[in-house]
């Protein structure tokens, strides 16, 4: 090892643990670059996804764009929300205390006699351009037995191409009823990520098909609260944001005497509190999940069925056997679907209850809390969708899990919990998702632009809650909120979402890359040191950790020549409240899976397990993510399936879990960083799916590696500490030179 000084570190503390793994595909620039090559790494070079392109909206007899797209410089378009006059909900504070009007009725009247008709809004897009699913949604309905009491509406469009005998460049609308699909009707091609062209097919629709009880399903991708559901292919994947469909119902609310009795969401993450609100005037119950959906999505034949045998049930009893029904639906797709799935049946009448009450608990946080114990209470709810640099960050987190976390503050958060519950009447949860509540929220886990918590400032439903996250977008942005007033988000208003939008202090300077990677200095954070102790373990020392969210270590291989390989992040560190510092416990292993080394990011960690990603290729042509479970219970790994993560343009989430078959090829990617700020993408070796693939830990291959710390501040910030070499030698002891770099 030249005339480097090694010393042997004492490992009496550290241990061979699970950790949390957390891969960052942006590490350091500068000087702390490695160097290192092991022979079993193979270069080749990993593209990048090409951007896409700014779409500009037009108007095409009728039909008008809309929509948000995140990322870059464009700019929030939801110009609906502009105006009260096009929402169904207006929620304003006076005397400090939270008032909510909706439309409603002087009374309901049924719109038919004795059936129900399903209003299906399919948006094809690549779902079904690259594999037929909406096509094969419409087949599970054929197979059921037809009856002349329920009726299922469908408009279709938003595909390149369509597997069915369905025109791509045409809006069509189609019957199905007493097992006969026909076209009744057919318009020119049109944006079905625009409210115009929702509101018009529901006009025609509740016009032509009425019934005592009527259902609307909304299919396609699913984003969460942020960017909606229905994203268009042949528009720029332009999407119906929550203030969109908002619009649209409202645009049809005076044509209608009646409710939806459901309207639901075969699309990913859209069981969220602010769609169950802007849903509440428009419907009775809401049927949707919390977590991504299979590309199966829900059991059609099975849904129709119910009806069929039984047309008199209302939106609750036929929720409780689309629920049951999704889950084992899920079973049929893949193993790997079913324990990951969730689903829930939201009571509508109950959603006035939970948002008073939850604005209650958020006033008592905000007024009671340490923004610090509040932000670590919070990331330890259960999270959806991507959570991670490489998937992408959907920033949904369980609304039940947080108020559970934060239940110490006080009474009013406990009774906001159990109000919460009053209001899911029924929830289907895998094992991953097990202590899930139903209803996500969102939280800026990673704030992705100041466009995102724009949007967001329309349609939080509490303004309590808004601060919080108000506090948390100026932290991340300037390294600290201690100083900051946003007293003035709390003042009575007439609307909160329009005063919020409007007037907020902060939020709408948020920069796109706000909680970006940096070098931590002393006094940053709280830190006032970073040193070697006696026994050679790396520790950095704070005056108080109050801004310290959690903290793991980062290393990377060095390749013997001018760069290094990174392995990602563990956390496998140790915290000293008592001393006020956060030690170094890495043991020299590594996870590996059928001997490979797996550049790992955690992903999401609840009470009974972690689900990680890595980046992979599959079949020797996708660039995609691989998705491991492992369960703290039965200490063991698995292998869930790849899964494509979030577009970072649109915010779309990929609906396609895929369950890896025997045969594909699988092959770990390693990014690799030089001195000379060159970076690349190296692969590991293949490995062909036989049976169960299997996850260890292993020790690492005699070397030298470079281990520093990340330390994550409670506003998504990352910083880092100098580098320190580690030489791992044959035997797997770890030893240190006791420099920085």
């Amino acid at each position: 090892m030249g005339r480097r000084k090694w010393k042997k570190r004492k490992t009496g503390t550290a241990k061979k643990t699970t950790g949390v793994l957390l891969l960052l595909t942006v590490l350091l620039t500068g000087s702390m670059l490695l160097s290192g090559c092991s022979a079993w790494l193979m270069s080749e070079g990993l593209d990048g996804d090409e951007g896409w392109s700014d779409y500009e909206e037009e108007d095409d007899e009728g039909y008008s764009g809309g929509g948000a797209t995140i990322g870059g410089d464009s700019s929030y378009q939801g110009s609906a929300l502009e105006d009260n006059s096009l929402k169904g909900t207006v929620i304003s504070q006076e005397n400090g205390q939270m008032q909510i009007s909706r439309r409603s009725r002087d009374e309901e009247i049924p719109m038919g006699d004795g059936d129900w008709t399903i209003f299906v809004y399919l948006c094809g897009s690549d779902l079904e351009s690259d594999g037929g699913a909406a096509s094969s949604d419409i087949e599970e309905a054929f197979a059921a037995r037809g009856s002349g009491q329920v009726k299922v509406v469908y408009q279709t469009g938003g595909s390149y191409f369509w597997y069915q005998n369905i025109n791509e460049n045409r809006v069509q609308r189609y019957l199905l009823e007493d097992g006969d699909l026909t076209l009744v009707d057919e318009k020119p091609e049109a944006n079905m990520g625009a409210a115009s062209t929702l509101a018009d097919f529901l006009s025609w629709g509740v016009s032509n098909y009425p019934s005592e009880r009527m259902g609307l399903i909304l299919w396609d991708h699913g984003s969460g609260s942020i960017n909606g559901v229905c994203f268009d292919e042949q528009y720029d994947y332009d999407s119906l944001t929550l203030g969109e469909l908002d619009h649209a119902l409202n645009q049809v609310y005076d044509q209608m005497t009646d409710r939806f009795e459901f309207i639901g969401f075969d699309a990913c993450l859209m069981s969220t509190l602010e769609t169950a609100n802007v849903l509440t005037p428009y419907a009775r119950y809401m049927y949707a999940s919390q977590e991504m959906e299979p590309g199966s999505g829900w059991d059609y034949t099975s849904l129709l069925n119910n009806l069929a045998a039984n047309p008199d049930q209302d939106g609750a009893q036929l929720g409780e056997k689309v629920c049951r029904e999704y889950y084992d639906h899920c079973a049929d797709y893949g193993f790997g679907s079913q324990r990951s799935a969730t689903f829930s049946i939201i009571d509508l009448s109950k959603i006035d209850d939970v948002l008073i009450s939850m604005n209650e608990a958020f006033r008592v946080v905000y007024e009671q809390g340490d923004l610090g114990d509040v932000t670590r209470a919070v990331l330890e709810a259960d999270s959806f969708g991507g959570n991670s640099v490489s998937e992408g960050y959907s920033n949904m987190l369980d609304l039940g899990n947080m108020l559970d976390q934060l239940s110490g503050y006080g009474q009013e958060v406990r009774d906001a919990s159990q109000t919460l519950q009053s209001c899911i009447l029924y929830t289907m949860n895998g094992r991953l998702h097990k202590n899930a509540s139903g209803l996500s929220v969102y939280y800026p886990v990673s704030i992705q632009g100041s466009e995102e918590l724009k949007i967001f400032s329309r349609i939080c439903p509490s303004n309590y809650y808004y601060a919080l996250i108000d506090k948390i977008a100026y932290g991340a942005e300037n390294g600290s909120a201690a100083d900051y007033d946003n007293s003035t988000l709390l003042s009575d208003m007439t609307d909160i979402n329009e005063w919020l939008g409007e007037e907020s202090g902060f939020t709408g300077d948020v920069s796109t890359n706000a909680g970006e990677f940096a070098d931590i200095e002393i006094g940053q954070m709280g830190v006032s040191d970073i040193y070697f102790d006696e026994d050679g373990i790396y520790t950095v020392s704070f005056d108080n950790m109050d801004e310290l969210a959690y903290a793991c270590c980062s290393v990377g291989m060095d390749d013997d020549a001018d760069g290094f390989f990174y392995l990602g992040t563990t956390e496998e560190v140790i915290y000293d409240i008592d001393r006020n510092c956060v030690t170094d416990n890495f043991d020299g292993s590594w996870p590996c899976i059928n001997d490979n080394l797996l550049a790992l990011e955690l992903v999401n960690t609840t009470d009974s397990c972690s689900i990680y990603t890595c980046n992979v290729l599959l079949n020797d042509e996708v660039e995609t993510n691989l998705r491991i479970e492992y369960d703290w219970e039965y200490d063991e790994w698995s292998v869930i399936g790849i899964w494509d993560g979030i577009d970072e343009e649109t915010g779309m989430a990929s609906r396609e879990v895929y369950e890896l078959q025997d045969g594909d090829v699988i092959t770990p990617a390693y990014y690799w960083f030089s001195v000379d700020d060159d970076e690349d993408w190296y692969y590991g070796d293949d490995i062909v799916v036989d049976g169960d693939l299997e996850i260890t830990y292993e020790y690492l291959p005699e070397g030298v590696y470079y281990y520093c710390f990340e330390l994550h501040d409670i506003y998504g910030n990352v910083y880092y500490t100098p580098f320190t070499l580690q030489y791992v030698d044959e035997d797997g002891e770890v030893w240190v030179d006791g420099e920085f770099y």
